[in-house]
């Protein structure tokens, strides 16, 4: 899907978020200021969650809201680190869990979605990848794009 500002890089957050069912990984992966934040801010809006309460957990790793955990692990060299973090407690949480540069997480986390997302000069391009392929149709139907992936 492509967005074109950044109001409609919030409104696919939203859309993401409204399907997304309680306990799920939002996983995001793509260079650095290609809008992975300003898509969660539409997600956190989507949950009830001021959208100019969100920011780039670069520096201090997990926010953590009412229904909503951000997790950026840009910084994080290994896996292992998670545990320091106390990840094994937000396998179980009921809430929507947002991580920035997780993809590194396919391989322990079940019940989530993958976000890539590209800067294409003005234009931002997020690939979405839905194991279970029921949030890529219904965002083809609603937010009207078509590059959408089912994997």
């Amino acid at each position: 899907m492509v967005t074109r500002s950044e109001e409609e890089t919030v409104r696919l957050g939203r859309l993401i978020a409204s399907h997304l069912p309680p306990g799920s990984f939002l996983l995001l992966s793509g260079e650095l200021g290609c809008g992975k934040t300003v898509l969660v801010r539409g997600v956190a809006e989507a949950l009830g969650i001021p959208p100019d309460e969100i920011s780039s957990p670069s520096f201090n790793i997990v926010h953590e809201y009412d229904n909503l955990v951000h997790v950026d692990l840009y910084r994080l060299e290994a896996l292992e680190q998670l545990e320091d973090l106390g990840f094994e407690d937000f396998l179980t949480d009921e809430r929507i869990k947002v991580v920035e540069w997780g993809k590194p997480l396919k391989e322990i986390v079940e019940n989530f979605v993958e976000v890539e997302c590209r800067d294409r000069g003005g234009e931002r391009e997020f690939t979405i990848c839905d194991p279970k392929g029921k949030i890529c149709r219904l965002l083809k139907t609603e937010f009207g794009g078509t590059d959408v992936e089912n994997s």
